[in-house]
């Protein structure tokens, strides 16, 4: 035929093996068995699904998913399997310096279905997260020189994004008037980004280098930590105590003077029979991300863009209670990091070229609805118009496993076995050795309470 049908034939014959992936079932839908599980405590089921992927578009985000509730379930050498994996496909991503003829495919797919047809690309917050969780996988091996090795690699990725960021290009070829009802539409998201100063810096994940190194006496090394986490918090208050408490140590109190911190009494050292325990919360778990149809004008017609967003409101953060007989009171988490403002922040940040790429689709589409109605009859051109209106998904895929909020919390306890109270329905036991930390790990979604203890 002088028409290209036989281009359009095969589109459909490769998209139709899509069908298991994001393509066309939107990745929340999908992912609905992993963050079922994590609130039923039942991670089995969940795993054996991400393990059934073992190639294809959504390989990483299988890997990321795996790993994350291998370690809940207390596989740390399976999830420390599944997170170099997922560490190796996105280096090998990354690493290729030419475009593939796979890439220039899924590229040319996604023009006339939708981004789910694109290799997922995780954004530089997963992966420092993606380090932070190895590190903790690490941890439980008792190797903290390889929790180091993960948490200096967190550290180079927030540096590496942050740079890049530095030097984006931020230009799309839309309207000004086009920009401006886009961004009108999405006032919601802008208002989760601005929650954060940075889709990449996590000052969750620098505090947790900062306890591993403060474990192994690198003072110094736990100082700079601690104030590059304190730089992006400064109004928290357990930071401002252990950076006052090492500044003190290190005998640097002129640092003190420029970071304007409340005036407070030196923290107090742990006693001789004392110990302290540090707490790395997670709560709840990320929301997924919605779909929002906005209206592209065409000369000829009107057409429909479908983004990624979060309609959803910022929900505060609720501390975790600790509790401990040796306690003259409860303690409570603070939140340090706020995971859904870093993925509104990274979503956002890309938004103006997913704009540019959205409004190519929808050109290239036209395009070939109107060819085909031309060359091959209405009938044709009725049928390329459903499957445009069909195919036109936002890509709504992010690592869904991860949580909501991220706190910490600090206190002594004296040298010995303890049973620890968490919100009063949930209890662990750990050891605290004399002049030690002790790390405490706890993530809780909804009832359901996944907790490790380590001594360092």
């Amino acid at each position: 035929m002088p028409l290209r049908i036989s281009f359009f034939l095969c589109t459909l014959l490769l998209l139709a093996g899509c069908a298991n992936n994001s393509v066309f079932t939107p990745y929340p839908v999908r992912a609905g068995v992993y963050t079922h599980a994590i609130s039923s405590h039942n991670l089995t089921p969940a795993l054996t699904e991400t393990r059934k992927i073992g190639s294809g578009r959504d390989v990483l985000l299988a890997r990321l998913e795996e790993g994350r509730l291998a370690q809940l379930e207390g596989d740390y050498p399976a999830s420390l399997k599944a997170f170099a994996e997922a560490d190796r496909l996105i280096r090998q991503a990354e690493d290729k310096a030419l475009i593939s003829a796979s890439q220039t495919a899924n590229q040319g797919l996604s023009l006339v279905s939708n981004d789910n047809a694109i290799p997922y690309r995780s954004p530089a917050y997963e992966q420092v997260l993606l380090h932070s969780y190895q590190a903790l996988n690490y941890v439980a091996a008792n190797n903290r020189e390889g929790a180091l090795v993960e948490m200096r690699q967190a550290q180079r990725l927030q540096d590496k994004a942050r740079d890049a960021h530095d030097g984006e290009d931020t230009s799309t070829g839309l309207s000004t008037a086009a920009m401006e009802h886009y961004n009108g539409e999405l006032t919601n998201l802008d208002n989760l980004a601005k929650r954060t100063g940075s889709a990449v810096q996590n000052p969750w994940s620098l505090y947790l280098a900062g306890v591993l190194y403060e474990s192994g006496k690198q003072w110094d090394d736990a100082y700079i930590d601690y104030k590059r986490a304190l730089s992006l918090a400064p109004d928290h208050p357990q930071l401002q105590l252990d950076v006052i408490r090492l500044a003190l140590q290190l005998n640097r109190r002129e640092d003190l003077s420029p970071l304007k911190l409340p005036a407070a009494p030196a923290p107090r050292k742990p006693r001789e029979n004392e110990g302290f325990v540090v707490v790395m919360y997670e709560e709840g778990l990320a929301p997924p991300r919605q779909e929002l149809f906005l209206p592209f004008p065409w000369p000829e017609a009107w057409y429909v863009l479908a983004i990624p967003y979060y309609p959803q409101a910022w929900q505060a953060a609720t501390p975790l209670r600790v509790e401990a007989a040796a306690l003259k009171q409860p303690v409570q988490t603070q939140p340090l990091a706020d995971i859904q403002a870093l993925s509104a922040r990274a979503l956002r940040d890309r938004m103006l070229s997913l704009l540019t790429r959205q409004t190519l689709r929808a050109q290239t589409k036209h395009q070939m609805q109107k060819e085909s109605r031309d060359k091959g009859g209405e009938l044709l051109g009725m049928l390329v118009g459903a499957y445009n209106l069909i195919s036109e998904q936002a890509d709504l895929r992010s690592w869904l496993t991860l949580p909501r909020f991220a706190h910490i919390a600090r206190f002594p306890l004296p040298e010995g076995e303890h049973e620890i109270r968490l919100n009063g329905a949930s209890t662990v036991r750990l050891t605290v050795n004399r002049q030690r930390l002790t790390l405490l790990r706890v993530v809780q979604v909804d009832n359901q309470f996944y907790t490790a203890a380590w001594p360092l």
